[in-house]
Formats: structure tokens, C-alpha cells, sequence
């Protein structure tokens, strides 16, 4: 994707970019992207942590500090020292969502791979609903029954959802949820190239251009646990308003996208 994080774990690389995986059977590398969680991040980390235990499989954690003006890359160090599980992958600045995504990726070494946002608004209990799916999906992805959001940011998700479902013909529920299950060798075959949002449309939608199975399963949401969403500028109660740099940034890169979709350029890039 043309950069390069200022602090990453060193992996083991094979050709197509992705590190060797050290489990060839089940296994479970967690990403949490992160920009300013620093009241969060334990509480995700410990939470997962006794989700991996019921579900009896090796697992990781691998904490992406995007950038963070606050001391979530402190907070990570910390717990990383008192669990050799947890990985911290640093930006150097603010690079966006799916450039933390993408990071977490390429340092994630099991079979299979989920991600979710590090704000709390999901119940990550329900990564075992996803978990038993599996089996018969390349991707499982949430999308939000009952999303506990301002009314401001449900009216722009809706704006949102709707046009990404009339530019690339319907297909979709939710597409920018972020609680989504991957089968890890899936990434051999395309990247990610939005550092918006749209990195969650692209996770939907690239792996169905490639004929891979994608399911999708309604999930819990929360209002967020604590702390402030990057994208807004005020909130308080109903009324939410997001700054407009962000709103530009997501349409130009899903005008992007559709183009890239049109030219057939769906496969990853060597």
C-alpha cells in the first residue's frame, strides 16, 4: 500500500507479502485498530483474551496504534510486557483505518484472522457465534441489528449504505460494521488499498468478486465504551457531527473503488 508503520513485530514473510503462519491448524489473530483508546484498550485486550480461552484455540492480539496523540501505544507496551500474545504495531501518525487494518494483517500469523474495532461497541463474546461459521465462509461478517449510535451518524451511515449498495448493485448489509471473521490465506489474492472506512466495503467486496464465500450475521452494538470517535468534531446526545474532511475523503475513495471494480483490478498487485 506504499508505507511503511515506524514500529512493527518482525515476521517471516512468504512471496505474497503475508508472514509464514505458525499454526497450520485453528488459530485466531485479533486486531484491534486504535487512535486515542487509550481507556480501552486493556478492557478489549482482557475481554478477547477470555473469548480466545473459550474457545480453546491458539490466539494473539495484535494492537494498532494509528498514529495516537494519547498513551494507548504506552498502555499496549504495558500489557505486552505481562503477555507475550499481545503484539503493538505503531504509525507513526494518523494513517487511517485501513492502513491500521492492513498493518494488523500483515503482522497477524494464524489461519484465521478477526478484527474489530478497539471503541467497545461490540460484544466480543459473539466472536463465537462467527467463529462456528467458519467452516463454511472465507469471511463472516457482523453487521449491527440494532445500532446505538447519534441519530447524526445513523443518518450518515444510511447516506452511506445506500450509495455503496446503488454503485456496486446491492449485495450487503452494513457495510462499514467492523466486526468481521477472515480465513487468513484469503489475502494472497487482493489488498487493501482505502485508509478510510471503505477498507470495510473492500473486505466485503473483493473477496466476493474472487468467487469466495461471504456470509453475514446480525451482531449486538453498544453505545461506545469511552473515549471520542476521530471523525467527529461534536457530540452530545442525539446530535453528532462529523467533519466533513472525513465525509470527502470516504466518497472520493468509494468513487475510487468502483473504478477499480470497473477496470477489473481486483487482485492483489505483485
Amino acid at each position: 500500500m506504499g508505507y511503511l508503520p515506524s514500529r512493527t513485530v518482525k515476521v517471516n514473510l512468504q512471496p505474497g507479502g503475508l508472514p509464514i503462519a505458525e499454526h497450520l491448524g485453528e488459530g485466531l489473530s485479533v486486531i484491534f485498530p486504535a487512535y486515542d483508546e487509550e481507556e480501552n484498550v486493556s478492557f478489549m485486550v482482557d475481554t478477547v483474551m477470555e473469548v480466545l480461552r473459550g474457545l480453546g484455540v491458539p490466539g494473539e492480539v495484535i494492537v494498532v496504534d494509528d498514529g495516537s496523540s494519547d498513551d494507548t501505544a504506552a498502555v499496549t507496551r504495558e500489557i505486552c510486557g505481562r503477555d507475550p500474545r499481545v503484539k503493538l504495531v505503531s504509525h507513526s501518525s494518523n494513517l487511517g483505518i485501513g492502513r491500521a487494518v492492513w498493518s494488523g494483517i500483515r503482522a497477524s500469523t494464524m489461519p484465521w484472522i478477526f478484527y474489530t474495532d478497539c471503541d467497545g461497541q461490540f460484544d466480543l463474546r459473539e466472536l463465537s457465534m462467527l467463529w462456528d461459521l467458519r467452516h463454511g465462509a472465507d469471511v463472516v461478517s457482523g453487521f449491527r441489528r440494532n445500532r446505538q449510535d447519534p441519530l447524526m451518524r445513523l443518518l450518515y451511515s444510511f447516506a452511506y449504505n445506500s450509495l455503496a449498495y446503488l454503485l456496486f448493485w446491492g449485495g450487503f448489509r452494513d457495510v462499514d460494521a467492523s466486526f468481521k471473521l477472515f480465513r487468513r490465506d484469503i489475502f494472497g489474492s487482493f489488498d487493501v488499498r482505502s485508509n478510510s472506512s471503505v477498507a470495510d466495503l473492500e473486505l466485503l467486496l473483493l473477496p466476493r468478486k474472487l468467487g469466495m464465500r461471504v456470509v453475514q450475521v446480525p451482531v449486538s452494538h453498544f453505545p461506545r465504551r469511552a473515549g471520542t470517535v476521530s471523525c467527529e468534531s461534536f457530540r452530545n446526545g442525539l446530535f453528532a457531527w462529523v467533519r466533513i474532511g472525513p465525509i470527502v475523503e470516504m466518497f472520493v475513495q468509494l468513487l475510487k473503488l468502483r473504478a477499480r471494480v470497473w477496470r477489473g483490478d481486483v487482485r492483489k498487485k505483485d
